[in-house]
């Protein structure tokens, strides 16, 4: 990694000595690889191979001699493979990793601190769910909904795999935090194209959004709302709109220090979304039989609204999906991961029966 950081200062010249550009450069490195086998119903018994790759880099002005409260933050994002979905027919996706075939520039901004971190703004190319809809507790999962509701993700805001460029405000006055941001409401290219974009178009919109609430170190409890006026199909009936909006509440409570509860719901506009609604609970049990291991049971349920319904007649309400799963440590450096899944009634179609899915993952990680 210290020959990492050397090469980084072809980029940072303007820092006065290679010894404090060195102290003020944080690279870090991530690998996921992924292997996920649909064994009974869905569409279609089989495998699919997935691979991600996190590369990023982490600036602090203060310890470069610059100035205070200052932070340049770059992401890198490489990811190969496919979907787990293909097989499975579910429309809250299988693994939070699958992304089409690329590699680029994910994350790039610029974040300033006043008042001892109690007031931030940020500006650049933003992940909304690195702040927005976010649960550590939740964190084991595999499953794309324990880390944001399919209701939110659905609208296509600025998260993995394609971001946009964002201005974020947050506060934090002891146990009380707060977020509100702006984000361009098309992220990347608007034909799908694959890479980094960044435009601002007349229709675009933006995605407004705000999430308030209580923080401890033993549970959180926050509201998040948003509202997108972009101009987009309306899935529903696929006319052209402007106006979405959603709400969501987000918990997790700390007993003792190994077991940990989380509760997601989230809320959209029935009339202009497929999804209404959807709850997502699970728990964590850590340090089950090693030091650092976590052994976790969730479900997750995406719910249909009622005008998709009468305009869908052959599809059904709910879609739910469980994942077990158990992740242990290999080395300080490697985890290994295997996970359960049940999905009950996918993407919500008669003609699918209820499939059962196994996964197993790799991580490593250097700093």
């Amino acid at each position: 990694m210290q020959k990492l950081k050397v090469f980084t200062l072809a980029f940072l010249s303007f820092l006065p000595s290679t010894a404090q550009a060195l102290n003020a450069i944080t690279p870090a490195f991530a690998l996921t690889l992924e292997h996920v086998r649909n064994l009974d119903g869905g569409v279609d018994q089989g495998s699919r191979s997935l691979a991600s790759a996190d590369f990023t880099l982490t600036v602090d002005t203060a310890a470069a001699g610059l100035w205070q409260g200052g932070e340049f933050f770059g992401y890198l994002l490489a990811n190969y493979g496919g979907d787990p979905s293909e097989l499975v027919g579910d429309v809250q996706g299988m693994s939070n990793i699958a992304a089409a075939d690329e590699t680029k520039l994910y994350e790039l901004w610029y974040q300033h601190s006043f008042f001892d971190g109690q007031l931030k703004t940020l500006l650049g190319l933003h992940d909304y769910n690195a702040v927005f809809y976010s649960l550590d507790s939740a964190a084991l999962f595999t499953h794309p909904s324990f880390g944001i509701g399919p209701e939110t993700s659905q609208v296509g805001p600025s998260i993995f795999p394609t971001t946009a460029v964002a201005a974020l405000l947050s506060v934090e006055l002891e146990n009380y935090y707060a977020h509100l941001a702006v984000y361009d409401g098309v992220p990347g290219h608007p034909d799908g194209r694959r890479g980094t974009y960044i435009r601002f178009e007349e229709g675009e919109g933006v995605f407004r959004a705000g999430e308030l609430g209580m923080k401890t170190e033993a549970y959180k409890i926050g509201v998040g709302v948003w509202q997108h006026n972009a101009l987009v199909e309306n899935p529903v009936n696929s006319e052209m709109h402007r106006d979405n909006q959603g709400l969501y509440l987000i918990a997790e409570y700390q007993w003792f220090e190994d077991l940990a509860f989380f509760l997601q719901a989230g809320f959209a506009d029935q009339d202009v979304n497929q999804l209404e609604s959807y709850y997502g609970l699970g728990g964590v049990y850590t340090d089950v039989w090693l030091a650092g291991d976590a052994l976790g049971l969730a479900v997750a349920l995406a719910q249909n609204g009622d005008a998709f319904l009468q305009l869908n007649l052959a599809s059904e309400q709910k879609e739910t999906s469980w994942e077990l799963s158990y992740a242990m440590p290999l080395h300080d450096r490697v985890m290994l991961q295997g996970s359960a899944y049940y999905v009950n009634n996918p993407s919500m179609d008669p003609t699918l029966d209820n499939a059962f899915a196994l996964g197993f993952r790799l991580m490593f990680s250097l700093e």
